[in-house]
């Protein structure tokens, strides 16, 4: 979200049927601008609004029962205790009540994005993203998904993939299909199956089988580690992607 004027072009991944649904959405930012902002992607969208809007943590964590919002947007700040991680009062309480957060973080950190996760958020995103990924963000989280914005996406695998003794030499681009190494792509950019299915026009079981087939050829258990394995690889540069 560079700029509260900024334009809104929703993501053809975004458009899902459960559209007709209003979301209600509790923001919390010690930031002005920042709270601008995010009104004004609500207000370019139909099915989200704006359940209540708060600077401090705590005002924002007394009023979730009386304003039964949707979904949670705050900043690392207005969650954060005095270590700096998101593990505060408005966390604890979503928690409670069951309603998921959606953390808006300054500056690209995965470890200010595993902070928030480990503290129960449901979603990583920058004030930087685009209005579309935020708005299909709050979509996620509100259809009880999780979501990374793409920017940390890559650090985040990486912090990963060295904690896991997997390791394999086998390249990509040698042994994946062409559908396979656009399904691998699109699990990089931080989307689940739900909505790699909806951009590949297929089913989800078939972006699993996908996956599943992916994992084998490159001899690894888990989905991050062969998003790891295409960043170390250089399958994800721009220019990689473009070819």
């Amino acid at each position: 979200m560079s700029h509260p004027r900024a334009m809104l072009t929703k993501p053809r991944a975004a458009r899902k049927a459960s559209w007709h649904m209003e979301i209600r959405v509790l923001v919390c930012d010690r930031e002005p601008l920042i709270r601008l902002g995010l009104r004004s992607v609500l207000a370019g969208e139909p099915d989200l609004t704006v359940a209540g809007e708060f600077a401090d943590a705590s005002a924002a964590a007394a009023a979730l029962a009386s304003l039964r919002p949707d979904v949670i947007v705050a900043d690392t700040e207005a969650l954060s205790s005095a270590t700096g991680c998101a593990t505060g009062e408005l966390v604890d309480a979503a928690m409670a009540q069951a309603i998921p957060v959606l953390v808006l973080a300054p500056e690209e950190c995965a470890a200010g994005a595993v902070a928030a996760l480990h503290a129960g958020a449901r979603g990583f995103l920058l004030e930087h993203d685009p209005p579309s990924q935020i708005a299909y963000g709050i979509r996620e989280v509100a259809a009880g998904n999780a979501i990374l914005s793409p920017s940390v996406t890559g650090r985040l695998l990486s912090r990963l993939v060295n904690a896991s003794p997997r390791r394999t030499g086998v390249d990509p681009r040698q042994v994946l299909t062409a559908r396979e190494i656009q399904v691998l792509r699109l699990l990089a950019t931080g989307l689940p199956v739900a909505a790699i299915a909806e951009r590949l026009f297929v089913a989800e079981v078939t972006v699993r089988s996908h996956i599943h087939h992916m994992l084998r050829k490159l001899e690894l258990d888990r989905a991050f580690q062969a998003v790891a394995l295409a960043h170390e690889s250089g399958l994800l540069d721009p220019e990689s992607a473009a070819s």
